[in-house]
């Protein structure tokens, strides 16, 4: 492995188990191209820099509407 690849591999070790740290873990999905398109209109319309907080308020509200259930 080469010195650059081995210095970013641990940099994401090192950020992944400062996440843990915190209480968050990485997710991986695959969704459909268009609920991604829906989701970036969002995230502009909004001017945060990434996804995450728009999936992580959409899934918090999913579950306390399906916890009422």
């Amino acid at each position: 492995m080469s010195g650059d690849s081995e210095k970013i591999r641990k940099g994401v070790a090192a950020h992944r188990q400062r996440l843990r740290e915190a209480g968050r873990t990485f997710v991986n999905t695959d969704l459909p191209v268009e609920l991604v398109a829906r989701l970036d209109q969002i995230k502009e319309a909004r001017g945060v820099s990434s996804r995450a907080p728009i999936i992580e308020e959409a899934l918090r509200f999913y579950i306390e509407a399906k916890q009422g259930t």
